[in-house]
């Protein structure tokens, strides 16, 4: 087990540092200021140090285990034993207040491993207005565009056109997993 030494002096430096942690943890992609943020709050001397990606990674790896619920309340406080009761008691409250974040990044990120994962997608409704073989001809065209990351946490951009007919079935699957109690 690593005692994790955080110098603080107020319960509210140990939930900024949490919350940045948990931020940069869910950051995608990573930013230098988010980095910068937490070695001025860990009060380390830069941003790029050794010392910071070691208690980053670290802290990251407490967060997981301890959402995944490999380790309890007081073993995630047993490894803060330099803090005072009080501070431990605000850090595992910040910690459960952003728990639901934190499971959803750890299931994205295991799904993301095999397969990409869809993160927003936009569409797009138009209307071709005949072609080369008949100037009558009407039909209308969905364009979709699905914004996917995958293990790499690259953005991907799929895009692909479906007909108006294909789209109804579509929208039919897409109801139907809704009231099938299929994850949303």
């Amino acid at each position: 087990m690593h005692d994790l030494l955080i110098n603080v002096a107020k319960e509210d430096d140990i939930v900024q540092i949490i919350h940045l942690l948990i931020d940069h943890l869910l950051e995608l992609p990573k930013s230098a200021s988010t980095r910068s943020k937490l070695a001025s709050a860990l009060k380390l001397a830069s941003a790029s140090s050794e010392d910071l990606t070691v208690t980053l990674r670290l802290l990251e790896n407490l967060l997981r285990q301890y959402c995944l619920g490999e380790i309890n309340e007081s073993e995630l406080k047993a490894h803060f034993s330099n803090l005072s009761p009080p501070m431990q008691g605000a850090l595992v409250e910040a910690v459960q207040l952003r728990k639901p974040e934190i499971c959803q990044f750890l299931v994205n990120e295991i799904n993301a491993k095999d397969h990409l994962l869809m993160e927003s997608f936009d569409w797009d409704v138009k209307w071709i207005m005949g072609n080369s073989s008949l100037a009558s001809a009407r039909e209308q065209i969905a364009t979709v565009v699905l914004n996917c990351r995958g293990k790499d946490q690259k953005l991907k951009a799929m895009r692909f056109e479906m007909s108006r007919e294909r789209l109804a079935e579509v929208i039919g699957v897409l109801e139907q997993c809704e009231g099938s109690g299929v994850d949303k």
